[in-house]
């Protein structure tokens, strides 16, 4: 692979554009259970667009989305659907294609408070032991507080097949006091240290669901602590397309947002590129960034 490592879009959004069933609270898994083809067809667009790396389609298979019960029925199976699928679309292009299986919050995203670290280690070995047979990396994706990772970490250590781990976490729409934060409050140097204490295992850390102007400054302060830290790990971020403000309470995929119009690929690339230019390594789109977007991104950058 080029030196920088691409990702898909937002796969959520990009099944709503193409017709697959879409609605709330199932998100994106209602195409797992009632279109399997067109989550195929979704990864595929993105491939053909251009990416490297496409994560599994079971971001929204989780309590949150789908309720504990039908975690504990269905959960194992919707989780490990959307592994072949994923394996599927990438086994059908006609270049190597990567795919990275999603581990998201379970307990609601942007939900720092809500995180269960009682009930968390279950869950996620559900998740990992579906999707091993079928991916080549884990992404820890929309993380909120540390806690989130270091459980994912000991899960994926256990019995993650000893492929790596990528370590994604959001960003708030502001600071307080221009302190770069996670949600939770927690500092980037709570991130680098958690890494450290895993670090045989996190090759990436990552931003991603945060608006791209909030990622830029956090870039720099994460490339300078994991240098200073003497820690070997590639970073990159993929923002998302949400309003700049946004005052309305509620969580991410609570409610299905409108994106907002000046991120058009060409502008989104041009802040990649800025991305890019100060170290970041793997870079791609999240919600409501769409095929046109990564298509831009592998135009100018692979």
């Amino acid at each position: 692979m080029n030196a920088t490592t691409l990702l898909d879009g937002g796969m959520g959004k990009e099944l709503r554009r193409i017709g697959a069933p879409f609605r709330q609270p199932e998100w994106s898994a209602l195409a797992l259970n009632e279109a399997p083809e067109m989550v195929v067809r979704a990864h595929t667009n993105f491939i053909d667009a251009g990416a490297e790396v496409i994560i599994t389609n079971n971001y929204a298979v989780v309590p949150y989305h789908l309720g504990d019960e039908m975690i504990a029925t269905r959960g194992a199976e919707l989780t490990a659907l959307a592994g072949r699928l994923a394996r599927q679309a990438a086994d059908g292009a006609d270049r190597d294609v990567l795919v990275a299986g999603s581990l998201p919050p379970l307990f609601g995203s942007y939900e720092p408070d809500q995180f269960d670290p009682v009930r968390a280690p279950a869950l996620y070995r559900m998740i990992v032991s579906a999707l091993a047979p079928h991916v080549d990396l884990w992404l820890t994706e929309t993380l909120s507080t540390v806690a989130e990772l270091e459980a994912i970490a000991n899960v994926v250590a256990a019995g993650g097949a000893g492929k790596p781990l990528w370590a994604s976490f959001t960003l708030p729409e502001r600071w307080a006091d221009d302190t770069i934060t996670l949600r939770s409050g927690e500092s980037i140097d709570d991130v680098i240290s958690t890494i450290d204490d895993h670090d045989d295992l996190v090759e990436a850390a990552l931003f991603n669901c945060a608006l791209p102007e909030q990622i830029g400054p956090a870039l720099d302060v994460l490339a300078a602590g994991l240098h200073a830290a003497g820690l070997d790990v590639r970073t990159g971020a993929y923002a998302n397309a949400f309003p700049e403000s946004r005052d309305d309470g509620y969580a991410a995929n609570a409610v299905i947002l409108e994106r907002r119009d000046d991120l058009t690929p060409h502008r989104y690339a041009d802040i990649v590129g800025e991305w890019i230019a100060g170290g970041a390594t793997i870079v791609g789109g999240c919600c409501d960034m769409y095929p046109e977007h990564i298509a831009e991104l592998a135009r100018r950058f692979l």
